[in-house]
This record gives structure tokens, C-alpha cells and sequence, in this order.
């Protein structure tokens, strides 16, 4: 932790270093860009306030002779007051006696940075730069003191500005993005747990980013806690619902986990966002639907019948001739004629709850077979739309299976009118195999049995 603490510091001191040049770069070309300016402009020179006398010492004495620059310039028609100098020069001047020497070491930024932990806010100016010569003291001379004046506000100047720049650098790098970074390092090389702590520790300055938290749920794929993967990638996903990663990495996750139709989802919304990975995204699928088949193999087809209330036959309870516990009596469930709705059913809601409350009718079968025989098979697609589920569709094929020969016609049209439900592509890969060999069955022989055996296998 150190060597990183080594290497955030280096690098925070070089974009300290960089915006202090680039600050100083703008500044030269600005006043670079004054400077044509001014040398552009047809502006007439400002007078001299008085004139200027030359002593030139000779053998006959002294002689006055008048300055040549009193003779180069046109006094103006109209008089006009002379600006003061140090408004006309702009301060050119004092910088040829700008001691650069004294001045730059101490406005370096990165002594200004490594000097603030020793001074206060209020006296850093007084206590981490070198004392400068106080002004008026004894045996200087006026010009020295002009010299002085022009140094210290040349050291106020560069200090408000670098100054202001520590205050305003550590701004421009965000914690988040340096601790970010530092996990992608961690991760090239290979140390993932050291990934997960510096994207947990970018995460507690900026918990809605939806980037990190992916490369912390890849992270976690990586160290096999994929439980932790998919809660990142669906947190990511709640800031982003857009973001593809986070859908890919939360499917590899869910796969996982055995959750491969959730999985399957997730695929299908990337497919439908990411244009450019499809290839990639396709393969995922593929693989994802071939777990979905090999789930659905492994399941048990054979109905366990559970008897409630019952014994349990291999620890036999001793004869008592009174129990303690006696087993409840079955209930008889006394016989009651159903009567099916005269109304044909226009939504999959209605069509559902008259179609369970027919499961426990001794005569179920023939009830939805009837019921079955209201429908018409040109709206089966329009009425269950993305209603049907692998259940209903396994009852259905039962009742359907069940028609006498002379509905044979109608079986297949309506199970050739399930095949066009939106649905059914993904609810067909949870028909097991022996009903598929039976729906093929049935429909053999007739004119579109090649159809639906297409559809079913």
C-alpha cells in the first residue's frame, strides 16, 4: 500500500507541475498577443514632460545639446496629459529586474505542496518563503528600494497564483477516477482482490458509477463470487439501464448460478443494444440456450405423488392400538357440475382463471377440450400474446392430444396458431421430449404436420 500511496503522490505532483506550465504558457502568449497588439496600433508616442539636456565635456567646457528624441517626435496640436509611467509601459520595465534566481525555487508547486503540511493557512507566506530585504533600510539606495518594491509584488504576484493553483489543483484529478484506475492496474496484472478493494474504495466517493461497479462485478467473476457479481451488474444496471457490460457479465453470472433463463433474458436485451458485439453476444446465447436443454434433461418427468399426512414407510411407528396423532381423513371433494361460460374469452386473463378453475373437475379433459372448441385459431396469437408460459402450454398439447379423430383438424390448426405466439420460441425449449414425440405423432400425415413438426423439434 505504500508503493501505491508512492505512486498517487508522483502523480499528483506532475499534474500540479503540468497545469503550473500550462498556466504560465497561456500567460506568455497573452501577453505576447498585447504586445502586437500595441506595436500594431497607429497610436502617437506620448510626450516627455520636459526637455532633455545632454552635458558633452570638451576642451572649451561644457555644451547643452538638445536630446535626438525631442527632434523625432511631433508635439500634438491639442495638449494633452502625459499618462505616468506606470500605467504607459505596463510593467515591461520591472521585469528586467525580476530576479529569477531568488524568486523560482520557492513558487515551485511542488515545494508549495510538500511545504503545506509544516504551515498553517494563515502565515504560509510568512513562514515557508525566504525573507526579502526590507524596504528603506539603511545604506540602500533609492533605486534599490524601486528594485525591492518591484520584487516583493512580483513575490505576492507569484504567490496568489501558485497559491491558488495548489488550492485548485487536487480538483481536476477526482479520488474516484485515481482509485479506478489503480484497480484496472491491479487487474491487468492478475491480483483481482486488490482490484475489488480500490473499485470498493472509488465506489465510496461515487457509489452511482456504473462502470466501476461492472469492473467490480467482473472482478468478482474472476474470484468466483458470483453472487456479488450479479448484485453489482444489476446495481449498475439501476444507474445505467443501458449499459451492455454490466447485462453480459450479469448473465456469465446468473450461468453460473444455474439461473440460465434469467441469463438468457439479459442476452437477449445486450443483442438488442449492442450493434457492434453481436457475434460475441450470439455465441453467449448459444451456449446459454444449450444449458437451458441440458437443465431440462436433468429434471425428473415422473410425477412423485406425495401423500400428506402419511407414515413415512421406512421408520415404522410401534403398534398403539390408540395414536396419539390420528391421520386426518381424506376429504371427499363432493361432485360439482361446472357449468363453462357462455362468453368466449378475450384476454388471457379471463381464458386463464376459467382454464384453473377446470384443473380440479373430475372431468377435466373433456371440459378443456370444450372450452378449447369456443376459441377460434386466428386469434389464439392475439389472445395469449406474452401471457403462455411452459405450464399452460403442456396443458394445452394434453387437452389437445386428446381430441377423437374427426378433430384432428382443429388440433393442429390451434397448435399451429401457438407456434406464431410471441413467446414460444423461448417456452418450447421446456416441452420435454416425450411431448414433443407425441405432438409429432399426432400430427403426422396431415397437410401441416411438416409445420408443426418443424416448430416442435
Amino acid at each position: 500500500m505504500e508503493s501505491l500511496a508512492v505512486q498517487r503522490q508522483i502523480r499528483e505532483n506532475a499534474s500540479y507541475l503540468q497545469d503550473y506550465f500550462s498556466d504560465m504558457s497561456a500567460w506568455e502568449k497573452s501577453m505576447a498577443k498585447k504586445e502586437q497588439q500595441l506595436q500594431g496600433s497607429k497610436r502617437s508616442a506620448a510626450p516627455v514632460r520636459r526637455a532633455v539636456a545632454m552635458s558633452v565635456r570638451g576642451s572649451d567646457g561644457s555644451v547643452s545639446i538638445q536630446h535626438p528624441l525631442n527632434a523625432t517626435i511631433d508635439t500634438p496640436s491639442k495638449p494633452t496629459k502625459a499618462p505616468s509611467q506606470h500605467v504607459y509601459d505596463k510593467g515591461y520595465k520591472k521585469w528586467d529586474s525580476f530576479d529569477v534566481v531568488r524568486i523560482g525555487p520557492w513558487t515551485h508547486p511542488i515545494l508549495i505542496y510538500a511545504l503545506s503540511g509544516c504551515c498553517s493557512e494563515g502565515s504560509r507566506h510568512t513562514q515557508c518563503h525566504p525573507p526579502s530585504r526590507r524596504r528603506g533600510s539603511r545604506g540602500s539606495t533609492p533605486r534599490a528600494s524601486n528594485l525591492n518594491s518591484s520584487q516583493e509584488s512580483c513575490d505576492g504576484y507569484a504567490e496568489e497564483t501558485i497559491d491558488a493553483a495548489a488550492v485548485a489543483a487536487p480538483v481536476n484529478v477526482p479520488r474516484d477516477l485515481l482509485e479506478k484506475e489503480d484497480g484496472n492496474m491491479h487487474f491487468k496484472q492478475g491480483e483481482f482482490a486488490a482490484a475489488v478493494n480500490c473499485y470498493s474504495r472509488s465506489l465510496s466517493y461515487n457509489p452511482r458509477n456504473p462502470i466501476v461497479l461492472s469492473n467490480r462485478a467482473m472482478a468478482h467473476i474472476k474470484l468466483q463470487q458470483f453472487g456479488k457479481a450479479e448484485a453489482d451488474c444489476t446495481a449498475a444496471l439501476a444507474v445505467d439501464g443501458g449499459h451492455v457490460k454490466s447485462l453480459v457479465r450479469r448473465a456469465s453470472a446468473r450461468n453460473a448460478l444455474g439461473k440460465h433463463h434469467a441469463a438468457f433474458a439479459d442476452l437477449e436485451s445486450a443483442l438488442k443494444l449492442d450493434s457492434t458485439s453481436k457475434a460475441t453476444i450470439a455465441t453467449q446465447l448459444k451456449s446459454t440456450r444449450d444449458l437451458l436443454k441440458l437443465a431440462i434433461k436433468r429434471t425428473p418427468t415422473t410425477k412423485i405423488h406425495v401423500e400428506v399426512g402419511g407414515n413415512n414407510p421406512e421408520t415404522p411407528e410401534p403398534p398403539n392400538p390408540k395414536p396419539r396423532n390420528p391421520q386426518p381423513k381424506p376429504v371427499v371433494v363432493p361432485k360439482i357440475q361446472v357449468k363453462l361460460p357462455d362468453k368466449v374469452p378475450s384476454t388471457a386473463y379471463e381464458f386463464i382463471r376459467v382454464w384453473n378453475s377446470l384443473k380440479n373437475s373430475p372431468d377435466k379433459t373433456p371440459l378443456r377440450q370444450a372450452y378449447l372448441l369456443r376459441l377460434h385459431s386466428a386469434n389464439v396469437p392475439k389472445l395469449f400474446k406474452d401471457s403462455i408460459d411452459a405450464d399452460l402450454l403442456s396443458e394445452l398439447l394434453e387437452a389437445l392430444l386428446g381430441f377423437s379423430p374427426d378433430q384432428v383438424d382443429f388440433a393442429v390448426e390451434f397448435m399451429a396458431a401457438l407456434t406464431r405466439v410471441p413467446r414460444f420460441a423461448m417456452v418450447s425449449m421446456f416441452i420435454t421430449a416425450k411431448e414433443k414425440e407425441q405432438v409429432v405423432a399426432f400430427a403426422a400425415g396431415h397437410i401441416r404436420g411438416d409445420e408443426i413438426v418443424a416448430a416442435f423439434t
